[in-house]
């Protein structure tokens, strides 16, 4: 049975993921070569620690393209506005569902490739990361239904049905001139994923002398200022994403540092901001 969400949602959202997802792709091989190449310097490049390595990198890419999927229907509904139903929470979940071969395909070739160059015979699957995957995404949409509503709730008997609105850090809207102001709960792992790149964009900073349109320091302050911000115990959501989007902005555009935009890109996700 089809989603019953309107099918112009469902075309856009196809859309950017198409694009998302062919990115991942190039990103993924690059990751896998690079940790091969990091073993094979060592001598272990046959070694059950580096097939590991792949093997977690193709699990990783499952949960991002899960992740890609939620997000931009996230980002299309943000613009577009929903009505709350009944249904909403499952017909969000079958519109992810209907992406498995593309989620869990290209990975699952990834790794299949690799594996069968190995003779330790390591039994690694990656059916468990898609399980996981789509776990942690319906569990944001079950999040996400939850707070529609219950602002829907909030409203007061007899006004107008609203169509709601969802902001980039994630907090329900319901008025023309409402603001988000949240404190984000951040998942330690998410918390670990966000300060590793965070650690990556600063070392591919250092060695530059100069950006196209910002001054390396001001960089550096903001990537710092992050830092502090996620090591608090509840990240204000708000100066966080802004900060977080505006490093991105910095540096998206420099072919040195793509690698390490890949990887911010990548660890945002998790936080519910889609970068480009």
């Amino acid at each position: 049975m089809r989603p019953m969400l309107d099918p112009k949602v469902i075309e856009l959202v196809d859309r950017r993921v198409r694009v998302h997802f062919e990115e991942r792709e190039g990103q993924l091989q690059e990751e896998i070569n690079h940790a091969r190449d990091l073993f094979a310097m060592h001598g272990s490049a046959s070694s059950g620690p580096a097939f590991k390595a792949v093997y977690d990198l193709c699990a990783h890419d499952i949960e991002i393209r899960a992740l890609i999927v939620w997000q931009n229907i996230n980002l299309v509904l943000s613009r577009a506005g929903i009505d709350p139903s009944d249904s909403l929470a499952q017909d969000l979940k079958k519109v992810v569902q209907n992406y498995y071969s593309a989620i869990y395909s290209y990975p699952a070739q990834r790794w299949e490739k690799v594996a069968s160059t190995s003779s330790l015979r390591l039994h690694l699957e990656l059916g468990d990361a898609w399980e996981r995957a789509l776990r942690k995404v319906e569990n944001e949409i079950d999040l996400f239904v939850l707070s529609l509503r219950r602002a829907s709730k909030e409203q007061q008997p007899g006004s107008p049905q609203p169509v709601f609105h969802i902001s980039s850090v994630g907090a329900i809207q319901t008025g023309p001139s409402a603001t988000a102001n949240i404190v984000m709960n951040i998942a330690p792992g998410d918390r670990e994923e966000l300060l590793r790149a965070l650690d990556a964009v600063k070392e591919a900073l250092s060695p530059l002398q100069a950006l196209p349109a910002h001054p390396i320091s001001e960089v550096i302050e903001l990537v710092d200022e992050a830092k502090v911000e996620i090591g608090k115990p509840k990240p204000n959501g708000m100066r966080l994403g802004s900060v977080l989007l505006a490093v991105a902005t910095a540096i998206q555009a420099v072919g040195s540092l793509q690698p390490a935009y890949q990887t911010l890109k990548a660890a945002l996700l998790s936080l519910g901001i889609p970068l480009p």
